[in-house]
């Protein structure tokens, strides 16, 4: 599969996104707080702690969860956060039950928060790489996002220039920017940064809006939405001033009255 491309589709009713290309790492450089306890949604670890209440694999500590979500061998995150360890007593089997089926079915019944648990977070990789995070606060996969895109910028730009010695400081994507682009990631947004375009000081990535139907894809090929898309904008990063741009080919896929 391509390592180049970053697929973003947005639900804000649900607090739901679904990403391919923004990993793990850029998710722990993106949030504000690292989750102190989780709860592992994957088929139980016999080596590894398990709360005696959910059955779940549970990691205690900023430290071991960072271990957990930092594992190698793990290629399939499926897990919730939890606020404290004495909350797990309290879970009834329904909910036990539907915290199965997220880490089962990678989608809800009801609402992935949970009072009990004071959860802001639900992270799910799919079978194709993919991965489904829900958000109590969306503004946190906001930031997520900006670290993404621009790590991804400054990989496409040194394998451009392999002769470079020293890796280029690409400055972070104003919030502002990408904010323009939320209307675009509700309907699915696709950064392509295979066919980064170097012209001088001057870098562009295109910007293709997504069908629908690639958001029901969990089990295929998550890079054949490429050939499905449309091209209807690009990124402009000027590497002499650190300044970036928005430019738009096609407006109507970037108006919404939503208020972000």
């Amino acid at each position: 599969m391509r390592n180049d491309i970053v697929y973003v589709h947005l639900d804000k009713v649900s607090h739901l996104t679904l990403t391919y290309g923004i990993g793990i790492r850029d998710f722990i450089g993106g949030i504000p707080h690292l989750p102190e306890n989780v709860l592992s949604l994957a088929p139980v670890d016999p080596n590894q702690e398990i709360d005696i209440y959910s059955g779940f694999n549970m990691y205690i500590g900023v430290e071991n969860v960072k271990a957990f979500l930092l594992d190698r061998t793990l290629k399939n995150l499926r897990w919730i956060d939890f606020d404290n360890s004495f909350d797990l007593e309290s879970l009834t089997p329904q909910e036990v039950s539907e915290m199965l089926y997220l880490g089962h079915a990678f989608t809800h019944l009801k609402s992935p928060f949970y009072y009990k648990l004071q959860n802001n977070f639900v992270y799910l990789t799919l079978p194709n790489g993919a991965n489904k995070v829900y958000y109590r606060f969306l503004p946190n996969f906001y930031h997520v996002m900006i670290q993404a895109l621009t790590d991804h910028l400054g990989r496409a730009y040194r394998e451009k220039r392999t002769f470079l010695r020293l890796r280029y400081h690409i400055q972070e994507i104003p919030a502002a920017l990408a904010k323009q682009l939320l209307p675009l990631l509700i309907s699915g947004a696709v950064f392509d940064f295979g066919n980064l375009k170097l012209q001088g000081p001057e870098l562009t990535v295109p910007i293709l809006a997504a069908p629908d139907s690639v958001y029901q894809l969990k089990w295929h090929e998550p890079t054949m939405m490429i050939e499905k898309s449309n091209l209807v904008g690009r990124l402009k990063y000027q590497m002499n001033t650190g300044t970036w741009d928005l430019i738009v080919l096609s407006p109507e896929a970037f108006e919404d009255n939503l208020n972000f």
